[in-house]
Order: C-alpha cells, then sequence, then structure tokens
C-alpha cells in the first residue's frame, strides 16, 4: 500500500512538472527581459518593457495549457488546451498558470474522450469537416466554462495560495518548508514540487514585487553539494571516486538527481540537506533575496542569470551557507561502506535477467525525462558503440511500448513496472558510475577476439617511449576494447615501474585501479625495428594489454610462453607479414 501510494504520488507529481518543464525556456526568456529591461532591470528600457506583460499573462499560461492538453491528447489536445485556457485568462484579473494547468488537460481529455466515442462513426469524406468543427464547438464550451466558472474559482484559490506565502513570509516560518521540500525532492518529486507549485506562486509573487525567493526554494544546490563533499572526504572508495564529478554536475550542471543516491545510501544524510537548506532560506528572508524567474536547471549558473540586479553575490552566499551547513551535518553521519537496503537489494535481483538479444532499445528514464536521464543515455551511447542498439532518454510516463530494457534508480521500479511490464529493468544507483551499467554494458558487447590483425602495427620508428604506449592504447580505444582513460592508466604505470619484461619486449598496461575502463580483454602490437628506449633498454615489441574481468595476466602468461621461443621471437620481430605475428598468437584468450 505504501509503495502503491508513493507511486501515484510520484505519477501526479510527473504530470504536474511536465506541463512546465518543456516551456522552462519561455519562462527563463520572461525572466531575462524582466531583470534586464524593466525601470529596475540591468538596463532599464521602457519599449522593450513592454514585453513583459504580455508574455507573463498570455504567453506563459497559453504554453503551460498547449502542452498539458497535447500530454492527453497529442496536437488536438493542445490545441483544445489553448482555446480552453484563453477562458480562464480573460476571466480572471491575474496570470492563470493554474487556470492553465487545470484547463489544459480538462480540455485534452474532452477531445479524447470526443475522439474515442466517434471512433469509426464518422461517414467517409467527413472527416475533416467533424475533426475541425468538433475542436471549435467543444473548444468554445470549455473556453466559456473557463471565463465563467473556471476562471473565478482558480482566481479564489489564487489568492489563498498567495496569502498562505505571504503569511509564511510574514511570520519568519519559512526555514520550516524545508522539512517538505528536501524529502520530496529526495522522492524524486523536485520537478513537481518547483515547477508544478513554486514556479506558478513565484511567478505571481514576481509580478507584484518583480523577485521572489520561491524560486530559490528548491534550485538552490547548496544542500546536496555540502553532501557530495562530505563523501569526497570520509566516503568509501567508490563513493570518494564518483563524488567529485557528481558535485560538478551538481553545481554547474543543475542536475540535482545527481545526488540523491548518496543521500538514499545513508537516510539519515536527510537531515543534513533539511538543515542546509532551511539555513539559506533563513538568510534569503533576512535579506529579502529572490530570483526574478524560474532557474532551472537549478545550477549556480542559472541562478545567477536569474538573480536581480546588485543582488548577484548576495544570493550565492546563500548556496554557499547551504553547502556549509549540509557539510557540516553530514561529515560525521558519512563514514564506512555504505549499504543497500536488503528489500532493494532483493528487488535488483528480481529485475536482473538474461539478456542476450540484438538489436535492443534501451531508454533511460527519470521523473522529468531531461536532466539525469539524458545524461546516463548520453554516457551508455559513447560506452556502447554497437549497430543495432539504440538508447534514448525519456520520462517514467512516455517510456515507448517496444522498448527491451530500461534503466531507472530503484525508486522508480514498480512505476515501471506498471507502466511496460515485459521490458528488463536495471537499477542504478548512481549516474556516473554503478556496477549495475559495467554488467549491462558486459552483456550487450560483442564478445571480441584478443588480437585481430588491425591491431597490430610493422615497421615503427622515431617514437618515444611515452609515444610508443600512446599508440599501442590507442589501438585499443580505436578498436573497442578500452576506452581513453585506459590509456592515461597505462602511462601513469610506466611511471611508478618500467613495463619492459626482457627480450626487446615492452607490455605496458594500466595500474591496479583501471578495470573500470576495460570494455574487453585485448592487445595491440607494434613492431619497432630499430627499437624504442624504456631506461636504457630497447623495446622492439610493444604489446599494450588489457585485461577484463582479471585476465591480465592469463594475457601476459600466454604472452611469455609463446615469445619465449627464441626462433618464434626473432620472427615476430623482423617479418614484415602481420599475418605470422596474427598466426602466432592469435590464440592468446
Amino acid at each position: 500500500m505504501k509503495n502503491s501510494l508513493r507511486t501515484h504520488v510520484q505519477s501526479f507529481g510527473s504530470k504536474l512538472s511536465s506541463m512546465i518543464m518543456p516551456n522552462i525556456g519561455a519562462f527563463i526568456a520572461w525572466g531575462l527581459i524582466t531583470a534586464i529591461f524593466i525601470p529596475a532591470g540591468w538596463w532599464p528600457n521602457t519599449e522593450l518593457a513592454k514585453l513583459v506583460a504580455p508574455m507573463l499573462r498570455y504567453l506563459l499560461p497559453l504554453l503551460i495549457a498547449y502542452t498539458a492538453g497535447s500530454n492527453v491528447a497529442g496536437v488536438r489536445g493542445g490545441i483544445m488546451g489553448t482555446i480552453a485556457t484563453i477562458g480562464v485568462i480573460e476571466g480572471s484579473s491575474v496570470p492563470m498558470f493554474l487556470g492553465a494547468m487545470v484547463m489544459g488537460p480538462l480540455a485534452g481529455y474532452v477531445i479524447k474522450w470526443f475522439d474515442r466515442a466517434t471512433k469509426n462513426k464518422v461517414k467517409s469524406g467527413f472527416e475533416m469537416l467533424v475533426n475541425n468543427f468538433s475542436i471549435g464547438i467543444l473548444g468554445m464550451a470549455c473556453a466559456i466554462t473557463g471565463f465563467l466558472v473556471v476562471g473565478p474559482v482558480m482566481l479564489g484559490l489564487t489568492g489563498i495560495l498567495n496569502s498562505g506565502v505571504e503569511f509564511v513570509l510574514n511570520e519568519g516560518v519559512l526555514p520550516l518548508v524545508a522539512v517538505f521540500i528536501e524529502p520530496g525532492k529526495i522522492l524524486f518529486l523536485n520537478n513537481a514540487i518547483n515547477h508544478g507549485i513554486l514556479t506558478p506562486l513565484g511567478i505571481e509573487q514576481a509580478r507584484e514585487t518583480g523577485y521572489s525567493v520561491l524560486f530559490l526554494l528548491e534550485a538552490n544546490p547548496g544542500p546536496g553539494l555540502g553532501i557530495l563533499l562530505a563523501y569526497m572526504l570520509r566516503g568509501d572508495a567508490e563513493a570518494r571516486k564518483t563524488a567529485p564529478a557528481s558535485s560538478v554536475i551538481l553545481l554547474f550542471g543543475g542536475i540535482h538527481e545527481i545526488y540523491f543516491p548518496y543521500v538514499l545510501m545513508r537516510p539519515a544524510l536527510i537531515i543534513a540537506a533539511i538543515l542546509g537548506s532551511a539555513s539559506a532560506m533563513a538568510y534569503y528572508q533576512i535579506i529579502g533575496g529572490g530570483l526574478v524567474s524560474a532557474a532551472s536547471p537549478g545550477s549556480i549558473i542559472s541562478i545567477m542569470a536569474m538573480s536581480p540586479r546588485g543582488m548577484t553575490l548576495q544570493i550565492v552566499l546563500g548556496i554557499v551557507i547551504a553547502a556549509a551547513v549540509s557539510f557540516l551535518v553530514a561529515y560525521p553521519l558519512v563514514g564506512g561502506k555504505s549499504r543497500k537496503s536488503l528489500q532493494e537489494a532483493e528487488k535488483e535481483k528480481k529485475m536482473l535477467k538474461d539478456y542476450g538479444k540484438s538489436p535492443c532499445k534501451i531508454v533511460f528514464a527519470c521523473e522529468a525525462g531531461m536532466g539525469s536521464s539524458a545524461m546516463g543515455a548520453t554516457g551508455f551511447m559513447n560506452r556502447i558503440k554497437q549497430e543495432g542498439i539504440t538508447v534514448i532518454n525519456t520520462s517514467i510516463d512516455t517510456i515507448p511500448a517496444d522498448t527491451d530494457i530500461v534503466v531507472c534508480q530503484s525508486v522508480f521500479v514498480d512505476r515501471v513496472s506498471d507502466k511496460i511490464p515485459n521490458a528488463e529493468i536495471v537499477v542504478i544507483h548512481q549516474f556516473l558510475s554503478d556496477p549495475a551499467l559495467d554488467e549491462l554494458a558486459n552483456r550487450l558487447s560483442p564478445v571480441k577476439q584478443v588480437l585481430t590483425p588491425g591491431m597490430i602495427v610493422l615497421g615503427a620508428a622515431g617514437d618515444t617511449r611515452k609515444e610508443a604506449i600512446k599508440r599501442a592504447g590507442k589501438l585499443l580505444v580505436d578498436a573497442g576494447y578500452v576506452n581513453n582513460k585506459y590509456v592515461d592508466k597505462m602511462l601513469e604505470r610506466e611511471q611508478i615501474i618500467s613495463t619492459y619484461i626482457g627480450m626487446g619486449i615492452a607490455v605496458p598496461h594500466g595500474t591496479s585501479g583501471s578495470h573500470e575502463y576495460v570494455i574487453s580483454s585485448g592487445i595491440s602490437i607494434i613492431q619497432y625495428p630499430e627499437g624504442v628506449d624504456f631506461d636504457g633498454e630497447k623495446a622492439y615489441l610493444v604489446i599494450g594489454i588489457a585485461g577484463k574481468d582479471g585476465k591480465h595476466l592469463d594475457i601476459l602468461s600466454s604472452l611469455s610462453s609463446i615469445l619465449s621461443d627464441e626462433e618464434i621471437l626473432e620472427k615476430v620481430k623482423n617479418t614484415d607479414d602481420k599475418m605470422i605475428i596474427y598466426n602466432v598468437l592469435s590464440n592468446i584468450n
């Protein structure tokens, strides 16, 4: 029952945010025009400031309405939602964001119902007539309903909500809002809270005062940043490795989902997020700070761009305060090896199944289908370069029916199972480095030979030791055995100890911690007739080695065994036919 309730809440929140998020660019455009050209802006301009009011009253609500209606019934639903929302706009004296969020989907459902009721019942040749007049008549009815009924009701509701906001601000209890916002974010309601609730209310407040603190309540990356900094200094090895990159993505990319798994690993860290957020809210309330429009994504760049003139440094200081408080609270709570819950581990075990077919469609899914899922899909797509495999990102609610594999976080498993029950679900915890993604990549990657003729270069000359290692590594990278970072690890190994093993052979390979950069076991062979200097020794064969799943030593042992025969070694060193080398060494595995 608890999971079912959470699933329904997340689904509702996703529908709210899906009306706003596709139009964030328009909100930013309005915010920039406001911040720059109004009398209190950066460069006041009376003529250009005339754009502010019509964008606020008509453009933004109508975009929300079209998006909401099209989410329900495609283009016809979008048109219906737009027509209906004109009624609530003209039936009220304030911008009707909440009205658009009601009338948009409502009108979409009306036309969807009509289309279902008349399906296969319209006589041939009358389809266009019915389609056009159905939208015209039903749209008119919805617009009148919006004008006479919904507009006044939403006006009253907006007044009540604004009174609540004023009460919170006037009574100095704004920091208490963090108790609801931060847990809501961690439960993947962040976009629903920010864009479904705070953005419409913030726009109304900004219309009156020029800016609103509501735009800063959810968008502040400071609470998550403090937690990631604590993991960087005191987390387990895996967390320390991924936390720095996650911090950069959070602070500058504004993808808040990046820190949620770190909190879920240690639920007590929600206290750090709440206190960090509450501290920033208290500070913003004291200074009377706010933004002119929604900052999305919630990065320091977006927040600075939406800051009113003369308040940029004060706004950034709120991020610093949130991060500092969150870090101080999180630091003693972070330490040792993080553990997954038994329930979560069992769920993962049940969801993971053997998958050996290709082609296939892989979908990275998150609440809004943008930030975190886009990042995950891009990274995985660059990793899996195999014909027939498609990797995309979507929201949970728009996963295509022909999806083979869905990659998502554990909190979304129930919703994904309900949405597309026949797909495999791969549960991940971290977007940058996750064992589940490694396992999936291994299953999907075609089996490679350890050596192919294309991995052999004859008659090379003029390279230094470093250049020879890079060349051997590049062969491995280009053939898909390793990624670029493995080459850096090969150079790092050479600085620790020379990989020259005698007999005119050098075997550059990665350090002990470089296995994560190996996609498949393989070797590259470069023949240097004149030799390459390896710390005073001449290497006539430079053999790059990449071992998957601990096979590095097996490959090295096989090479040593074969090349210990002096006759074979001399032939390999001096031949001008790469197939001779391939035939000698192709059985290495």
